[in-house]
């Protein structure tokens, strides 16, 4: 039903001839906690945050949708493109990243959007909870290894296939399945971007909310994509 759907939207875009039409939830103005004391020092300190209302895509960014950029000739191919339509993009460096959102009426989000996003006001670890849960996301398996291996499959799956892992706003996938660019450069070196939210194969590092990573804005990997955020 989630690949019917989100294949509908993608559809229905290309008909149009127009942006494609991106599914997001509203994340209400106000404070929330950023960081945690459970990770490593660069999730330190924990502070609380203001934002305004923002809305962020329910899911990551597919691959049929950054096809109707590619197609528009506004954004460059992505590095992994056959397969299941709706995989999420991967092989994208920031700047595709960027490139795509503002094709589709968007931005990338903040790294505290992102997390507000992921976890509400509550300062959850997890965007479902609290507890590490291989059924809620997927993560933490790769070539047969890792604390899921064998209850999640170690590679990328269609966009909006855990369900049971949403966070309080109702955004699914903030949780494993693949990296995320955000906009924000990584504090501890400004010549890299910061990723968010764990992948499927990362199995070292689990999908909490506060965790952050960093590559050079033109790294590609299989396991990093994005999704686009805007206004209320």
């Amino acid at each position: 039903m989630v690949r019917w759907v989100l294949a509908a939207i993608c559809i229905s875009a290309a008909a149009r001839g127009g942006r494609p039409a991106h599914d997001r939830v509203t994340v209400p103005a106000g404070p929330f906690t950023q960081g945690s004391t459970r990770g490593e020092e660069d999730e330190r300190p924990v502070r609380k945050v203001t934002l305004k209302a923002f809305a962020i895509d329910r899911t990551e960014v597919s691959r049929a949708a950054y096809a109707q950029c590619v197609q528009a000739a506004k954004c460059r191919p992505a590095a992994a493109a056959e397969g299941d339509a709706n995989l999420p993009v991967t092989g994208v460096d920031w700047n595709d990243a960027q490139t795509y959102c503002r094709f589709a009426g968007g931005r990338l989000p903040s790294e505290a959007e992102w997390e507000k996003a992921a976890r509400g006001t509550d300062g959850r670890e997890y965007p479902w909870g609290n507890d590490a849960d291989c059924a809620k996301a997927n993560w933490g398996s790769f070539e047969g290894e890792g604390p899921c291996a064998g209850k999640n499959p170690g590679h990328p799956v269609a966009v909006g296939s855990y369900p049971a892992g949403a966070s309080p706003y109702g955004a699914l996938d903030l949780g494993g399945n693949v990296w995320e660019w955000v906009a924000d450069k990584y504090d501890a070196d400004p010549t890299r971007r910061v990723v968010r939210g764990g992948s499927c194969c990362s199995f070292f590092v689990g999908p909490r909310a506060a965790n952050r990573n960093a590559w050079a804005p033109d790294h590609r990997d299989g396991d990093l994509g994005f999704r686009c955020a805007g206004g209320k």
